[in-house]
């Protein structure tokens, strides 16, 4: 590989994996805004035009983990002109849906495309960058997911007050082709691997099957008791396909990626504490925007005034940790970040009925900048820690992390609360007094959760 022409083309390599990152969190997070339109026209229960999100989502982490092998045969040229085409033809396909189910099945086609861009993201900038400014590129890549989830709701707004929800997939087609044309262009500069490693079809099935049907029975835990047959049949069926994934594994002729990945203590710890914090975060993903609307009375606009403190502090902080990371290392920063976030959720658990909104604000900012702090250089330690030709792999794991992290942290958090209300319930007529005395308790177990990534944010290499 000729570290001379990808050192001068570095960043033609990242406009490239940029645009692929923000056109896929800016279409996941500017469709909220649009489901109610949709479910009126084509006259959907909430239910059923939910699918509309967890299609494109199972999709996603079903695919991630596989494509991070595939990556390392087919190299990052093949990769992006694969996600590309995949996301163009899911945006055609969902603007010109007729029905729920067409545009589900766009959702879908558009999910392959995102998931190989989310899995390849972190692989290609340690590629394409010097080991000296790895934590800058990855603060650069967060930066991009940054600027889609603050972009999509304001944007989706405007959108639909003026325009067919059609539109919101529409405006992808030319960024996707901006995309697809830069890829053509600058990425025949760099080399495909040379490997003769195979995809094997049982290890790829099995962790498919695997995080599917885990992440999906996750998501009917809120709706369904632990014992409900769709809930312990997906567990069984997730548990049956870990057991064949890992007896693929062990054997060096069928393994897709090896667990020798396991084995590596930094990659582990980096892996343990970016679930963990994901797991944390996911209590607040799911149960601020209810506190603002149900306990404060906030209307919708200034509750995304206050949801998108997280991302915009995430898009400043994030590059600046990143780059600091490379100077100093990753220990400090990811140990500092953890905590402040730990103290941030602490702060969350004593919000109430009379809690002013200068106080909310701080508690989303020392949450928000503990998760920034924390985030780029936890990236860059993992993806440091692993050779080269283990990289693809090892950016399809990350990325599988932080959902089922988020997938995990949803589910014990939805049950958690709901566990907490029926325990309260008998006590109280007043739902606002009812959700302030659930909402505590969550709030403390995330604290928890987050304060148990800091020994794995220690025991690391500088």
């Amino acid at each position: 590989m000729n570290s001379d022409i990808i050192l001068r083309n570095k960043y033609r390599f990242f406009s490239v994996g940029a645009i692929g990152t923000f056109m896929s969190t800016l279409d996941g997070s500017i469709l909220n805004v649009a489901l109610p339109t949709i479910a009126n026209e084509f006259q959907s229960s909430i239910d059923v035009v939910a699918w509309v999100i967890l299609a494109y989502a199972l999709t996603i982490v079903s695919l991630m983990m596989i494509f991070g092998t595939w990556v390392e045969r087919k190299g990052y040229g093949f990769a992006y002109k694969f996600g590309y085409i995949f996301f163009l033809a899911g945006s055609l396909t969902c603007v010109a849906a007729g029905s729920i189910e067409i545009l589900i099945a766009g959702r879908v086609i558009q999910a392959i495309g995102s998931a190989m861009f989310q899995a390849i993201g972190p692989g290609l900038v340690t590629t394409v960058f010097p080991k000296r400014e790895r934590g800058k590129g990855i603060g650069m890549i967060v930066m991009m997911v940054s600027a889609g989830l603050m972009t999509g709701p304001p944007l989706g707004g405007v959108i639909l007050q003026h325009f067919p929800w059609q539109i919101i997939f529409a405006i992808n087609i030319p960024i996707g082709l901006v995309g697809l044309f830069l890829t053509s262009r600058y990425f025949k500069l760099l080399p495909i691997p040379e490997t003769t490693h195979r995809l094997h079809l049982r290890g790829a099935v099995s962790i498919s099957v695997t995080l599917l049907s885990g992440t999906l029975a996750l998501s009917l835990i809120s709706d369904y008791s632990l014992i409900n047959i769709r809930v312990w049949g997906l567990l069984i069926l997730s548990g049956t396909a870990l057991v064949i994934f890992f007896k693929s594994e062990s054997n060096p002729q069928t393994a897709l990626f090896g667990l020798d990945l396991f084995r590596n203590r930094q990659f582990t710890n980096a892996l343990i504490a970016a679930v963990l914090i994901f797991i944390a975060l996911a209590s607040t993903i799911v149960f601020i925007p209810f506190y603002l609307e149900r306990v404060k009375n906030y209307g919708p606009q200034t509750v995304g005034l206050f949801l998108i403190i997280s991302p915009f502090l995430m898009f400043i902080v994030a590059p600046l940790s990143g780059k600091l990371s490379d100077r100093i290392g990753s220990r400090f920063l990811t140990t500092i970040g953890m905590l402040t976030l730990t103290f941030g959720l602490y702060l969350l658990s004593t919000l109430g009925e009379t809690t002013s909104a200068e106080f909310i604000i701080l508690c989303l900012v020392i949450t928000s900048v503990g998760n920034a702090v924390f985030n780029t250089p936890n990236s860059s330690s993992l993806m440091g820690s692993v050779t080269p030709d283990k990289r693809a792999v090892a950016s399809g794991v990350l990325a599988t992390s932080r959902n089922i992290g988020i997938a995990i942290g949803v589910a014990l958090s939805t049950s958690l609360f709901a566990f907490f209300e029926s325990i309260y319930a008998s006590g109280t007529t007043d739902p606002v007094t009812l959700f302030v005395k659930s909402f505590h308790p969550v709030m403390l177990a995330a604290m928890v959760t987050a304060l148990i990534g800091v020994p794995f944010c220690l025991s690391r290499k500088k």
